[in-house]
């Protein structure tokens, strides 16, 4: 039996015994499958790291008041941790050391996060993903911090919220995932990666990532809500997809440098530090709208996201819907490459500056 087919069957397994099958010391599981068979889990290393991100300033949220001074909209486990957790002042100087000799996106952190052993040892993969070698020693500051802040005894008060969101997003990920796949032609093999859906209470809702580390596609999401949001997950996906898309291209995006430190400069949480990583960001949340949204509200899905930062968003819409459009053309990375030097970012740049 091909290796995705085992597991699903032990996915199914898992998934009838969820309400007997149990982390041994706290009695409860820390997965659970969806219908289609997606793993939905939480992971105390991802807690840790966002519990330790939280508390050095990072606040990405929904923004429910801009002045004064903004307000944020933190969900509960969130407010929580934020206001039990401390950081002793030397812990805090080695973090700020390590993130002034690493500065890259919190993306490329939690990739080497996720490939670490489990909490509380946090031990160093041997050979660290594709983009994460500098942050080799991250781990050793990651440990320190998990056993000062008695973060371990936070992740487990947070038993039932933990539960109850998992099973929020697991009614609802099989569909977009699908859709994504669809979205962008790649067919379901027994050889595909298994789609884990990692949900993150520490992060603001809205918020995801796909990561891609051997056999699994990790989709980290943030909190589902009041009700989840279909096109977190398959822009998790897509983003995941589209790097092999997009890899080697942001040179074809005229002033694309200086267009990605604009909207950087003015506070956008993009997560992006190069131009192909920002045409991924953008092409991602192209894909998740036009897989998940009714046609008749993506072109606001689409406006809304230009104006959280992501302007190249209606550009690749067009972009793609002229692909579509064609048959028998080119290749898609080919298109999107040529495609990208027929972007007036001038003229981007001026609207959004207009703001």
């Amino acid at each position: 039996m091909a290796r995705r087919s085992i597991r699903a069957v032990v996915a199914i397994g898992l998934a009838l015994s969820f309400t007997t099958g149990a982390k041994a010391q706290d009695g409860w599981a820390t997965s659970i499958y969806s219908p289609g068979g997606a793993e939905l889990r939480v992971d105390e290393r991802v807690f840790t790291l966002f519990a330790a991100l939280n508390e050095l300033g990072y606040d990405v949220a929904p923004v429910t008041r801009h002045d004064p001074i903004p307000k944020r909209e933190f969900d509960p486990v969130r407010r929580a941790v934020r206001d039990a957790a401390s950081m002793e002042p030397a812990l805090r100087a080695k973090f700020e050391a390590f993130f002034d000799k690493n500065p890259v996106p919190v993306r490329v952190y939690l990739t080497y996060t996720l490939a670490l052993g489990d909490a509380p040892e946090f031990k160093a993969p041997e050979a660290p993903p594709a983009g994460t070698e500098a942050l080799k020693g991250f781990e050793a500051l990651l440990k320190e911090f998990y056993a000062k802040a008695k973060i371990g005894s936070m992740f487990s008060r947070a038993v039932d919220v933990h539960r109850d969101a998992m099973r929020a997003w697991a009614q609802v990920v099989d569909k977009p995932l699908a859709q994504a796949r669809e979205a962008l032609g790649l067919e379901e093999t027994d050889d595909s990666p298994m789609n884990v859906v990692v949900v993150n209470l520490l992060d603001g809702r809205g918020q995801s990532q796909g990561i891609l580390l051997g056999e699994d596609l990790h989709l980290v999401v943030g909190p589902p809500g009041k009700e989840p949001n279909p096109t977190v997950v398959a822009r998790a996906f897509a983003r995941a997809e589209v790097v092999s898309l997009t890899a080697g291209n942001g040179r074809h995006l005229r002033n694309g440098e200086a267009l990605l430190e604009e909207v950087r400069s003015s506070g956008f949480p993009v997560d992006a530090a190069t131009v192909d990583e920002f045409v991924a960001e953008n092409l991602a949340r192209v894909i998740a709208i036009r897989a998940s949204l009714p046609r008749e509200e993506q072109a606001r899905a689409m406006e809304e996201e230009f104006w959280r930062g992501f302007v190249l968003v209606k550009e690749l819409n067009r972009g793609l819907a002229i692909f579509n459009a064609s048959s028998g053309g080119k290749p898609l990375k080919q298109f999107i490459a040529d495609f990208l030097r027929e972007i007036d970012t001038a003229k981007i740049l001026a609207t959004f500056k207009g703001s």
